[in-house]
């Protein structure tokens, strides 16, 4: 029974109707109420992305939120990406990569396409494009910043864009991108 039960949660011979294909999103484009105080854009979540992603037929996987687990939610009050910088805060985010790198695997192992990784720009943690530091300014976030390294090195590539809460149409249109690119 083991070796059928092994064959059978390792098989890339996945035989239903899913559509294999995930795409990692940030924790608040499914729960803006995970967002710092003051931070929120909507009300629960960018409905036009989770829509648009789920009327594409990709999977989405809701990332950590690195914020929010080492912060929790009262932070508002204190420099976030200087304490995620410093050592017990980048530790942390890193072993969340390192976790994160490990589902992502296991998707590819099990034969599903993994599109890519949609971060939060403006974010002190899942900033990819832009960052926060007293403003939005260019650079990444200290979460991204570690699990491109943890991504780096497992020699895993990755498809990997920021996101706007005011902009899913945009997002939108780089997924497409990297849909028609696996054709």
């Amino acid at each position: 029974m083991r070796g059928f039960l092994r064959r059978l949660l390792t098989s890339r011979d996945i035989r239903d109707c899913r559509s294999r294909r995930v795409i990692l999103v940030p924790h608040c484009a499914l729960n803006q109420n995970a967002r710092v105080a003051g931070a929120a854009e909507r009300p629960s979540a960018i409905t036009e992305l989770i829509a648009g992603l789920m009327e594409r037929g990709i999977g989405i996987v809701q990332m950590p939120c690195a914020e929010l687990r080492i912060l929790g939610l009262s932070r508002q009050e204190i420099d976030i990406r200087g304490v995620l910088q410093e050592n017990p805060g980048r530790v942390a985010c890193r072993q969340i990569a390192a976790e994160l790198v490990d589902e992502i695997q296991q998707y590819r192992e099990s034969g599903v396409t993994v599109v890519g990784v949609i971060g939060k720009n403006g974010s002190p943690a899942c900033g990819v494009e832009e960052t926060w530091s007293n403003g939005v300014t260019p650079g990444t976030g200290v979460f991204i910043e570690e699990l491109k390294a943890e991504l780096r090195d497992r020699n895993v590539v990755i498809n990997m864009t920021g996101t706007r809460d005011a902009n899913p149409s945009e997002t939108l249109a780089t997924v497409d991108r990297w849909v028609a690119g696996l054709a």
